[in-house]
């Protein structure tokens, strides 16, 4: 229950991300970012464990590598542009560092 648990936290939290990296664009990386950051470091305080932080962080990459590429109607939630740059830079480094903090 909580390796589904924290899997749906991570997949939650990555669309949320994706969706709200472009709104009010200083603004919504930097909410983007705190809030990914925010849910893998609770997911480590709740469960005491790291190994749910890392499933809760790929599964937040997974949405984001998704969300990065192309459907199949040639659309990108998350252009190359330097705000999509900014979001997978500051991202990665926030998730990495939630994983990296002890998990209790």
């Amino acid at each position: 229950m909580k390796f589904f648990s924290s899997l749906a936290v991570g997949v939650a939290t990555g669309a949320a991300a994706v969706f709200l990296h472009l709104v009010f664009p200083p603004f919504g990386i930097a909410l983007s970012v705190l809030g990914s950051f925010t849910a893998i470091w609770i997911v480590g305080r709740k469960y005491g464990k790291r190994f749910y932080k890392i499933v809760s962080a790929i599964a937040w990459m997974v949405i984001f590598s998704r969300a990065a590429t192309f459907g199949s109607g040639k659309e990108i939630l998350i252009q190359g542009d330097t705000l999509g740059n900014n979001f997978l830079m500051l991202a990665f480094l926030a998730l990495v560092i939630a994983v990296a903090l002890p998990a209790n």
